[in-house]
């Protein structure tokens, strides 16, 4: 099982240092509002109820979820970025953060989402930890929820493994492999956009649970004729 916590909390910490709004930058996180759009705009993606974000980081966009009128659970493996969530959170938003390893086969027991978002948390998990979290999150979904993944991408159509001070830091997967990955966890891709970036490409999708043969072939149909509408 993956356990990076320290690597997360040291890198978060940095970031505080730095004087950042949040990981990644203010550039980054200024992002966060057309990010919310892209997903919401999307007229089977849930308007409201229960949604999650994986690898939340300090916050910023579980507060944007809460804002739009979803209750929200944030939930990241580093420490110090739930205490930097917590110390942001005002008494009206309506979030839970919670600190906790989405390689843990019974991470968050029992909790149901309508919408669940990955907060580029799916490129930090390496090998055969990822269909482990990819089981996690078919767990947790709802059968009418949405599957957010915003994630990097390979350009040359072969996956591979950045590494960090020696250890395993992303998986930069192609997208056919991607795609075999939730097709395998049970999941059906709805819509993607693969994003062209100096180094790595960056893909964001839309899927939701199979639920049996039938269903998968009507939505499958369905995805079909939105991707020949675009």
């Amino acid at each position: 099982m993956c356990d990076d916590s320290l690597i997360y909390d040291s890198l978060y910490a940095d970031a505080r240092l730095r004087g950042w709004s949040g990981w990644g930058g203010d550039a980054r996180i200024a992002n966060g509002p057309s990010g919310l759009q892209r997903i919401t705009e999307k007229s089977y993606v849930p308007q409201s109820g229960p949604a999650l974000e994986l690898g939340c980081g300090e916050g910023h966009f579980c507060r944007l979820l809460a804002a739009y009128g979803y209750t929200v659970t944030g939930i990241d493996i580093s420490k110090v970025a739930i205490e930097w969530a917590s110390e942001k959170q005002s008494g009206g938003d309506n979030i839970a953060y919670v600190t906790g390893n989405l390689c843990q086969p019974d991470v968050l027991k029992e909790q149901i989402y309508d919408l669940i978002v990955d907060g580029n948390c799916l490129h930090c998990i390496i090998e055969n930890d990822r269909m482990i979290f990819l089981q996690n999150v078919h767990r947790l979904l709802s059968d009418r929820g949405i599957f957010f993944v915003s994630s990097l991408c390979s350009k040359d159509g072969k996956s591979s493994i950045i590494y960090r001070a020696n250890r395993a830091y992303r998986h930069v997967p192609s997208v056919t492999s991607l795609m075999d990955e939730l097709e395998e966890a049970q999941f059906l891709v709805l819509d993607s956009e693969v994003r062209e970036r100096n180094e790595y490409n960056h893909i964001s999708l839309f899927a939701k649970k199979m639920h049996s043969p039938s269903s998968y072939e009507t939505l499958r149909d369905k995805a079909a004729q939105r991707r020949l509408a675009r």
